[in-house]
């Protein structure tokens, strides 16, 4: 009798600690890095924290998209957007045509137009909410941005 008394115990004190370093492990999610070949090269714990202030706010601007297109200076902000798209383009040669072209998930083209260097507004707020392909063309050079309205 003593002896299953004492098992009970222990059983109890088993669960317990099995219940506690699983909510511990809840707050700790397992980072993993790959080189190229696809192969695990570091295994990294990282900490939650369980205040949500590690969540980004809303109410922060996303970061402009800055690309390369030949010696053109790209930036398209905001996106994700709610309506007004901003494509500034800067530098390059003034001889090349530029061109602003806007296509829904389809494929099917919205809007064709002839743009100057410097900033140039594109207005989405007649489309619905999803995903949008931006194309920037100088010349025979073309680059595509995938644009994402709310």
């Amino acid at each position: 009798m003593k002896h299953l008394h004492k098992m009970k115990h222990y059983y109890l004190l088993i669960s317990f600690l099995s219940l506690f370093s699983i909510a511990g492990m809840s707050q700790n999610m397992v980072s993993y890095a790959y080189d190229n070949a696809g192969n695990r090269i570091s295994r990294k714990i990282v900490a939650l924290n369980s205040n949500p202030s590690h969540i980004k706010n809303d109410s922060v601007a996303p970061a402009p998209v800055v690309d390369l297109l030949g010696e053109r200076k790209i930036t398209v902000y905001p996106n994700p957007t709610q309506g007004m798209l901003g494509v500034e383009i800067t530098g390059g040669d003034d001889k090349d045509q530029l061109q602003i072209s806007l296509y829904n998930a389809d494929g099917k083209q919205l809007q064709n137009r002839q743009v100057e260097s410097g900033t140039n507004p594109v207005n989405m707020n007649a489309y619905p909410s999803g995903w949008y392909i931006l194309r920037v063309q100088a010349g025979e050079k073309r680059m595509e941005f995938k644009i994402i309205k709310q």
